[in-house]
Parts: C-alpha cells; sequence; structure tokens
C-alpha cells in the first residue's frame, strides 16, 4: 500500500521513509504558501522521529520558510502553537497509533487540514526528485516550549471548574502525553486526585500498540479505575489526539456513548447548532443531535474529513468513531486533553456519575468494520454491484455506498489501510441484524462466506 493516505502520510521504516523524503515534503510544504511563512513543528516519541523532524525543518527552512521547532510533543500542542503563533502552517511527524516501527507526517497549511491535492504535490514532488532550492533566502530555525502557555491556556479556559473534586486515572499508553497529562491536569484542576498507569513515554510503547480506539488496549484502564474506585478513567493514544472514556464501574465506553454523552453536556448551547459525525456511527447521534435541536451533518470517516466539514459548516461539535472529538473552540481542531477538561468539567456540573450517564444511552445494535481483503478493482466491482441491487432504497456516496433500508443500513467501503473492503451494518435489534448481514452475504457470492465468518468472529465486540 501507497504511503500517502488521504488524510496524511504513514508508512514502515526503513522500508517506506528515509530523511530524504521529509526534507522533499518540507520544501513542497513551504511552497504551498507564497511569499515568506512561519511554520511550527514537532513530533512524537519514536525512535525514527528526531531524524525525521530535522530533515522536515531543513525542508522548510530550504524554501525560505522560518521554522519555530517545538521538539517532542503531543499533535494538539502544535495545533495549538500554530493558532497562537499565528503560524501559516504546521507539521507533525507522527503515525499516531500505529505501531512503532512506523512513522508520518500529518499538516495544516493556512487553517485547513491537509487535502488530496496536498497529499498529491508532496507525492509528485517526492517522486520527480524535486531536490533543488528556491531561489529565496534560507528561512530561520528557533526552538520553543510552548508547554507554560498551553497549561496557562488550559487554566484560564477551565478557571470555572477548578475546584472540581473526583479522583482519576490516566493511561498515555506511553505515548506523548505520558509524564505531562498529569502534571497539567493537575494545575488546571489543582483538588482532583490522579493516578496513572503506562506513564513513561518509550520510543517502542514497551512493545505495545497505543490505539485507545480498542477495547483490549484499555483493558488494564478499565483495572486500575476499579482498583483505585476512579470516577473515571482516561486513555490517550500515541500522539495524544485522540481519547477514551472508562467510567466508574470499569467500563469502557464505546464511542457511540462518549459522544452521547458529549452532545448532552452542550445543553442549550447545542440549539441551532451543527453537529457533524462519521458516517460510521450509529443512527442514534443525529438523532440526539436532533432532538437537541442541532443540524447533524454525516461525513466520511477520517481526522480531516471531519475537521474540514466543522470549517466549512462552522460546526458546535463534531466526532470521529476512532475517538477524535472536535469542538469550534479549537478552531474546528480536536485535541485530547482539552476533551478530558470537557469531560471532567461536565461531571463536576452535572452531577451524575459516568456510569449513569452511560446507562441512559440507548441500545446500539451494529457492527465493528468487517475486513475482506480483495483487489482495487474488484472492489469497486463489488461496490457498483450493491449500488446496482438496491438501487430502490436510498443511498449515499460520500464514503464509498451507504444504503438505507427500512429496519437499518449497510456501508461498504474502501479500506484505506489496506487492500480491502470494510462492511460496517446496523439495525434496530440483534434478529434484524443478522437478517441484514445474511441478505448481503447472499447477494455476494464471490465475498459472502468471507463476510459471515467476519459477522461470526465479531459476535464479542457488538
Amino acid at each position: 500500500m501507497s504511503v500517502y493516505k488521504p488524510c496524511d502520510i504513514r508508512g514502515h521504516v526503513p522500508t517506506d521513509l528515509n530523511e530524504d523524503l521529509y526534507r522533499s515534503w518540507g520544501r513542497s510544504l513551504g511552497l504551498m504558501q507564497p511569499g515568506p511563512c512561519k511554520f511550527v513543528i514537532g513530533g512524537d516519541v519514536r525512535f525514527s522521529t528526531p531524524g525525521f523532524l530535522a530533515a522536515l525543518s531543513d525542508g522548510l527552512a530550504s524554501v525560505g520558510a522560518d521554522v519555530v521547532d517545538l521538539g517532542f510533543l503531543p499533535t494538539p500542542m502544535v495545533y495549538y502553537a500554530k493558532r497562537r503563533l499565528r503560524a501559516d502552517g504546521c507539521a507533525i511527524v507522527t503515525a499516531s497509533h500505529n505501531p512503532a516501527d512506523h512513522n508520518g507526517l500529518k499538516w495544516m497549511v493556512g487553517d485547513w487540514p491537509p487535502t488530496a491535492e496536498q497529499v498529491e504535490c508532496l507525492r509528485r514532488d517526492a517522486e520527480a526528485g524535486s531536490g533543488q532550492e528556491a531561489a529565496v533566502a534560507r528561512g530561520s530555525r528557533r526552538e520553543l516550549d510552548i508547554s507554560y502557555d498551553y497549561v496557562a491556556w488550559l487554566q484560564e479556559t477551565w478557571f470555572d471548574g477548578r475546584n472540581a473534586e473526583t479522583t482519576i486515572v490516566l493511561d498515555p499508553m506511553h505515548g506523548c502525553w505520558s509524564r505531562r497529562a498529569r502534571r497539567y491536569l493537575q494545575a488546571v484542576y489543582p483538588r482532583v486526585v490522579l493516578a496513572t498507569i503506562r506513564d513513561e513515554a518509550d520510543p517502542v510503547f514497551f512493545g505495545e500498540i497505543p490505539d485507545c480506539s480498542r477495547p483490549d488496549r484499555i483493558e488494564k484502564l478499565c483495572e486500575a479505575v476499579e482498583h483505585h474506585r476512579a470516577h473515571l478513567g482516561l486513555a490517550f493514544d500515541g500522539d495524544g489526539d485522540r481519547i477514551a472514556l472508562v467510567d466508574d464501574q470499569g467500563v469502557a465506553l464505546t464511542a457511540e456513548e462518549a459522544t452521547w454523552i458529549l452532545l448532552g453536556s452542550f445543553g442549550e448551547g447545542l440549539a441551532d447548532e451543527k453537529f457533524i459525525y462519521d458516517l460510521k456511527f450509529s443512527d442514534c447521534l443525529p438523532r440526539r443531535a436532533e432532538e437537541l435541536g442541532a443540524e447533524p451533518i454525516g461525513e466520511r470517516s477520517g481526522h480531516a474529513f471531519i475537521r474540514d466539514r466543522m470549517l466549512q459548516s462552522d460546526a458546535v461539535f463534531g466526532a470521529e468513531i476512532s475517538g477524535h472529538y472536535f469542538f469550534r473552540a479549537l478552531g474546528g481542531g480536536d485535541d485530547g486533553l482539552f476533551a478530558a477538561c470537557w469531560i471532567i468539567d461536565y461531571l463536576a456540573q452535572c452531577g451524575r456519575s459516568l456510569s449513569q450517564l452511560r446507562q441512559s444511552c440507548p441500545p446500539v445494535y451494529l457492527t465493528p468494520d468487517l475486513r475482506i481483503p480483495v483487489q482495487p478493482d474488484e472492489g469497486q466491482a463489488v461496490i457498483k454491484s450493491v449500488r446496482s441491487k438496491w438501487a430502490d432504497f436510498p443511498q449515499h456516496s460520500i464514503d464509498g455506498i451507504r444504503v438505507e433500508f427500512p429496519d437499518g443500513w449497510a456501508l461498504v467501503r474502501h479500506s484505506v489501510t489496506e487492500p480491502a473492503l470494510t462492511f460496517r451494518f446496523e439495525s434496530r435489534d440483534d434478529e434484524q441484524l443478522t437478517l441484514l448481514v445474511k441478505r448481503f452475504c447472499d447477494a455476494l457470492p464471490g465475498l459472502g462466506d468471507d463476510l459471515w465468518f467476519e459477522f461470526e468472529l465479531s459476535a464479542g465486540e457488538r
């Protein structure tokens, strides 16, 4: 698979990525802004990050961009620094929640997330070997510690809730929030009791995968919440922009449950506003938003797509199924620690435990992603077949094909990480969900057996 994804760049080190590529990408990004420009850069804790970050800085400076190097820190702090310094762009060397032997690149040019055109530009320039420096004066480079300013901003933002009293367990998963999240939250909430697990940053994440969206990855946090008799558990992914919640009973919340609760936290503030939601989410969320007076707008799965729609529509809140939560207060962006503060503040105000809020969420009968390996041409043929077979039913083509049935929906889309199709289904109960999946299996004889096998295998995740 190509390292050039729809929303960012990711690949294996050293098979796919090297310093020459990062130098080329730095030049390309620097030339996307006309005239003199300022870029802030940073990176995660992987072994390959220092060399890649230096090459990225060199590429930016070679075309006249002034570079502010923030060092190794969570992705949201780079976004914060871009806003605070009014920089023209930012770039982050990270592979987020991918394994330690991977790395990648996230960026913003102006106020907007990466576009397909920008990804193609970086690919084209790198493959062309455009190594010549532009005929401009070399840009400057300086280092900056943004942490004190970032914490002061959090303290100011959540000043009214500073007296919250609760017990919380934090799980940075050996990623970028290690040794930071606890100190920063303690500065914002001095009366909160904070415990931690996996709070030592490690370039290989101690052999684990720093993915807080996977239930198996937060089992240790669930156990720690019970052990400490805590009111809340918070897990962060490798680069710190995503978050997962564990309630006071040691139960991990699903993305639907967390988003349902966050929607409720806005109260009357959601009326006449817009809510951007991942089309892979259960239909209970757009219904919930409508009940609260908001206009729900569905968007394809992916950080850049949700953030782009947040900006286009000036939405107040957005959610992506892997644990990204977007806020207008962040310029349409996301920040795992900001979302943590939002939850802490809401729980202190509402007077209910997180488990009580979780239990108020409706039951959801939704499959996880069911991945079926296919070649690209075959996958396109399957999507075309689905579109044709159910042409009489309402359909959406924002991301693959989503077919709306009276008793649920089905989504078929290309995976962005591997040569595969991902299927996702929702219905009103387990029986109807099984019938809906079987209907698809019968209609797709070439893939039906594999799809049914994946469906049965997923029973424990539903």
